[in-house]
């Protein structure tokens, strides 16, 4: 609810700070004292365009802030929460605004900056504003079929929230196709991918086979060149019969120095030196021997050595400038592969499962705009009740639910599902029987407009989850016994909300819980408007002045304390 206001420097405003209470709250006073400015105050603080003619002559700033008591209202508080401007546990929202003489608006929402819109998002939460202002959410058409659907009851409710739940999970696969289907990137790919690693698995490739190939080369390019050269190292080695061999020579000095030993025993080692040696020169001889007997010489092995090179280099070049990047682009490939592979699969499964959601969604959407369509007659009957007992016996008012897409399910007009199913719904309203119905913004007469909102809000009294309603004009051309009527629904809708009404007719502020007067006061020869509680002595003298007698009268008070008492008595029993 709604429990402080506090309004500095606006308007005719010089300062005002007044309590509210639960229940029925009537603002009375003269015409012109500024019942509507507190109001447009309210406004203001629920995300009102701001002007800087707003800003009290002479003052540099408005000043305004309120503050709502979320106790009882765990789901406001929680979005309140969600959305940061509570604190876990936190019931009371507090909202100031000022606005400059330059026309600069600054916003807080429990002590914290906050744009604007902010405050508007916040509004739409807490409070209607019936009237002259155009804070009211029966007004837009968006609302209108959520108000239709908790009108229904609820089980209308428990299928709007298995539709929300099949069509989030539409939209979920859908996302996810679209995924699927961006990562497979179309057939071509996948050919060009299998092609590819078929390209590269053909080769049999193996890690480090080009630089053992170009060696190979090497060898099979210069085989006659090393043929002749190994021959002449065995000859020049080992070669048997020649005298002029390095064996030969080294037996022979060998044979010498043993000889030497024979006269000097420290030559011994050396001799035995010799000896080694022409043994290592002849294995060396052997060695070199089946080096060139091993040598290929075959034409046919360096052609097939040079081909091999030659694929091998190109299958480098075209995957990365060496074969162990084409062979790990291959692997890639494989994982791409098998990855496309798997999302085929899974494509054919979300197909499938969207399929099965699309014709769940559309049965929902169907049973759901069936249910719309009966609610649709029942509402505006129990509208056009109230409005009967509110001197608008003559009028009329319709339910329109219309289909928001083309095509027709058993014989009833079909739209494309949305979020809410597949309906457009719409409150339209006459003044008089034989002219046309029209939208509620077209309702011309504020009079009419908050009458008009005052019967939705008695019928929808349940169903709306908005907490503080504001009513101003509500008794404009009424009178006598509807003014009565009026009180009488008035106080009947703080079963759900806490409702505020300013009002000039009596037996409307009789019904009231709480009642304040809003003054002017002419203190220092400048007018500023005032507001204060009234008890129950002030608000019988306020009572007389409404019914046009501030004399004291008997008469006048008698009557005076008549309504009252009738009211009260009504109040107490419903």
């Amino acid at each position: 609810m709604l429990s402080y206001l506090k309004v500095e420097d606006f308007a005719l405003i010089d300062s005002v700070e007044v309590e509210f209470a639960q229940g029925f709250n009537a603002l009375t006073g003269e015409t012109g004292a500024g019942k509507t400015v507190l109001v447009g105050a309210i406004g203001l603080l629920l995300g009102g365009r701001a002007d800087s003619l707003q800003v009290r002559q002479g003052a540099e700033r408005a000043t305004l802030s309120c503050a709502f008591d979320l106790s009882g209202r765990a789901d406001i508080a929680a979005v309140m929460t969600d959305a940061g401007y509570l604190m876990p546990g936190e019931i009371e929202l507090l909202i100031g605004r000022t606005v400059s003489r330059q026309g600069k608006s600054r916003c807080t929402v429990n002590g914290r900056l906050a744009p604007v819109s902010a405050l508007a998002e916040i509004g739409d939460l807490l409070v209607d504003v019936h009237g002259q202002n155009t804070h009211q959410a029966l007004l837009k058409t968006g609302t209108h079929l959520e108000y239709l659907d908790r009108f229904a009851g609820k089980e209308q409710l428990a299928r709007v929230e298995d539709y929300g739940a099949h069509y989030r999970l539409l939209g979920s696969l859908r996302r996810e196709r679209e995924s699927i289907t961006a990562g497979l990137d179309g057939t071509a790919e996948h050919e060009l991918l299998g092609s590819e690693i078929a390209e590269i698995d053909g080769a049999g490739a193996s890690p480090g086979e080009i630089e053992e190939l170009e060696r190979e080369a090497v060898k099979l390019r210069n085989v006659t060149e090393l043929a002749e050269l190994g021959t002449r190292v065995r000859r020049l080695l080992a070669e048997e019969g020649s005298p002029a061999s390095a064996r030969e020579m080294l037996v022979e000095a060998q044979l010498a120095m043993e000889r030497m030993s024979g006269h000097d025993p420290s030559l011994k080692p050396l001799a035995m030196r010799l000896e080694a040696s022409a043994y290592e020169v002849e294995d060396l001889a052997s060695a070199v021997t089946d080096y060139v007997g091993g040598l290929d010489t075959d034409p046919s092995r360096h052609q097939e050595v040079e081909s091999r090179l030659s694929a091998l280099r190109g299958l480098a070049r075209k995957f990365g400038g060496s074969l162990e990047s084409a062979l790990a682009y291959r692997d890639d490939a494989v994982s791409r592969l098998a990855a496309m592979d798997a999302g085929g699969e899974r494509l054919r499964v979300v197909d499938d499962e969207i399929a099965s959601e699309q014709a769940e969604v559309e049965r929902l959407a169907h049973a759901l705009s069936g249910a719309r369509r009966e609610a649709a007659g029942a509402l505006s009957g129990k509208v056009l009740e109230q409005l009967e007992d509110l001197e608008l016996a003559g009028a009329c008012f319709a339910v329109e639910v219309r289909a928001s897409g083309s095509g027709r399910v058993d014989g009833v007009p079909s739209g494309i599902p949305g979020p809410s199913g597949s309906d457009t719904v719409e409150f339209l309203f006459s003044s008089e029987k034989g002219e046309p119905e029209m939208p509620l913004q077209r309702i011309a007469s504020g009079g009419e407009m908050s009458r008009v909102m005052l019967a939705l809000k008695m019928v929808l009294a349940g169903a709306d989850r908005i907490p503080v309603l504001v009513f101003d004009e509500v008794d404009a051309g009424i009178g006598g016994e509807t003014a009565g009527k009026v009180g009488h629904k008035l106080q009947r809708l703080t079963a759900h909300h806490q409702v505020f009404c300013v009002s000039h007719i009596p037996q409307i502020a009789a019904y009231a819980d709480h009642q304040y007067r809003v003054f002017k006061d002419n203190d220092g020869g400048r007018a500023s408007t005032g507001i204060e509680p009234l008890d129950a002595d002030a608000r019988l003298e306020e009572m007389c002045r409404m019914l046009g007698d501030s004399s004291g009268r008997k008469a006048t008070t008698q009557h005076a304390r008549d309504l009252l008492a009738r009211a009260g008595g009504t109040r107490k029993h419903g």
